[in-house]
């Protein structure tokens, strides 16, 4: 029941940390402006580089992929003061938990009227949080995509269909829900093989979100009228 109480405590402190969408913030301090206003009306780092130059939406980039990194050892080091055996561990279902609370509170951030991003920049922060390896394969692959198709948006959904898949068939042993089953397919109701289900579960739900805040991108790329990179036309193609 702690470590229950400290999850929804967790999430809450994740929420609001995830929040703090850095390209609004950005926007109105260093621009005197709303991102939200300009271009795709997006709150996200493509977003940003159109409408203000590249080094903005890096920035912005890097800020929503530290604040998940950040919210996590907040977290973690809250707790660990508390409960510091059940906090080290269920680890990995806190790292789920905080990544899964930020990228809420990103795409519908409760400090500015529940309108963000699109969330891709907090999934991949989470996925690094969890596992690194993970991480660099998703980056390869997204960038890979990307190089080959000129499609950002298409790499993004590829990326969030892939995401549940790998979680599933996480390389290190002690994340494995195959080997977790192997070893303990007999204790369905033990707590650990309960928490790795609801991490597993969570991951389809991420990806629900992003395929749905991409569903106009998915209807265009249908359609052939999805802009490229270094396309001159400007369509609201941002994914972050």
């Amino acid at each position: 029941m702690q470590t229950v109480l400290f999850l929804i405590i967790g999430a809450v402190i994740s929420y609001l940390i995830g929040s703090l969408n850095s390209s609004i913030i950005m926007s109105r301090i260093l621009k005197k402006d709303d991102i939200r206003n300009s271009g795709s009306g997006n709150a996200g780092a493509t977003n940003m580089v159109r409408t203000y130059g590249k080094a903005y939406g890096v920035l912005a980039f890097v800020l929503d992929f530290l604040k998940v990194i950040a919210a996590y050892y907040i977290v973690f080091l809250i707790f660990r003061s508390f409960d510091a055996a059940g906090v080290e561990k269920y680890a990995y279902f806190f790292k789920v938990t905080v990544g899964f609370f930020c990228f809420i509170g990103h795409i519908y951030p409760c400090f500015f009227g529940f309108k963000g991003g699109k969330g891709v920049t907090v999934c991949a922060a989470m996925i690094c949080l969890l596992d690194w390896r993970m991480f660099i394969l998703g980056f390869i692959l997204f960038f890979a995509i990307v190089f080959i198709t000129k499609y950002i948006s298409f790499s993004s959904i590829l990326f969030a269909i892939v995401y549940p898949i790998a979680t599933f068939i996480l390389f290190d042993k002690e994340y494995s829900f195959i080997h977790h089953f192997i070893r303990a397919k007999n204790t369905f109701g033990d707590n650990e093989t309960a928490l790795r289900l609801a991490a597993l579960a969570i991951s389809i739900v991420f990806s629900i979100i992003v395929l749905v805040k991409h569903k106009d991108n998915i209807k265009r790329l249908l359609k052939g009228e999805e802009n490229k990179i270094g396309s001159g036309k400007k369509k609201k193609t941002d994914n972050e």
